[in-house]
Parts: structure tokens; C-alpha cells; sequence
């Protein structure tokens, strides 16, 4: 019985280390892991075109993304195909990233409110969730409590 247990949790680790990663692909085709992001703070917004409040905390986004602080992603919630989704980002002036598709077990679920941010620590681990319409205080609050005051303003 001893070798049977020690077979079956030997078999169940090996099948846990082959769980499938979180990976993203972006607009342009390129694709990332979840654990490329591992030692920097990632914001991953939920944006789409038809969302008014999504259009206007994507300065805000493009802002974040230029400063010295989190990498940030905007994923789509719509699913469209690359060449329409690249015309949308150009379109609306988006300059971070945009995301066709998240797959793998990332820290979150897919959102039911639009927008919807999530921040996610160096280590991976979902660290915060705001649904609705970004405001500059929730990113002052977010860059004092996560990622220091190397944002600027």
C-alpha cells in the first residue's frame, strides 16, 4: 500500500506541474506568459469600443503605461479578429498593449461589469479589483499602496 500511495502522489504532482500556464495574446500576434510579468506589478484592464465609461479611462490607462510603474494590458472584451482589433487600437489612441485573448488560470475571472481592472503582484497573485470607470485617486491609491511613487505625478 506504501508504494501504491507514494506512485499515486508522485503522478499527482507530475500532472500538477503540467497544468497549462496563463498566456495572453496580443493585437499583433505576439504571445506572453503570465510569468513574464513575475517581479513587476501588471495592471490588466477589461475595455470594449460600445463601453463609454471604458473609453474614458483610456487616457488614464495610456498615462499609467508610459510612467515608471506597472506594465499594463488592455484585453477586449469582445472577441475580434487581430487586423479589426489592431484598427480599434489605432483608432482610439490606445499605446498599452491590447490583448486578444487571455488563456490558462490566471488570478481572476472573466468580469460581468465593464470596465473592470484588476492589479496583479510581482508574485502573480491578484492583488486588487475595481469594476466601473477608473478615476485618477484610484491610480494615486493603487501606485501609494502597490508600486511606490515611481509613477510620477
Amino acid at each position: 500500500m506504501g508504494k501504491l500511495r507514494i506512485g499515486f502522489l508522485t503522478a499527482l504532482l507530475v500532472l500538477a506541474g503540467c497544468r497549462e500556464a496563463a498566456t495572453l495574446t496580443l493585437a499583433d500576434g505576439e504571445q506572453q506568459r503570465l510569468k513574464d510579468y513575475r517581479g513587476e506589478w501588471l495592471v490588466v484592464n477589461y475595455f470594449a469600443e460600445w463601453c463609454a465609461p471604458c473609453l474614458r479611462e483610456l487616457p488614464l490607462l495610456n498615462e499609467l503605461g508610459q510612467a515608471a510603474g506597472p506594465a499594463v494590458l488592455a484585453v477586449s472584451f469582445d472577441t475580434m479578429p487581430a487586423q479589426a482589433l489592431q484598427a480599434m487600437q489605432q483608432r482610439l489612441a490606445i499605446t498599452i498593449p491590447v490583448v486578444t485573448s487571455l488563456k490558462g488560470p490566471w488570478p481572476f475571472e472573466l468580469p460581468r461589469v465593464l470596465p473592470t481592472t484588476f492589479v496583479i503582484d510581482p508574485d502573480g497573485k491578484l492583488a486588487a479589483r475595481h469594476q466601473g470607470e477608473l478615476r485618477a485617486e484610484d491610480i494615486a491609491r493603487w501606485r501609494e499602496n502597490y508600486w511606490g511613487n515611481k509613477g510620477g505625478s
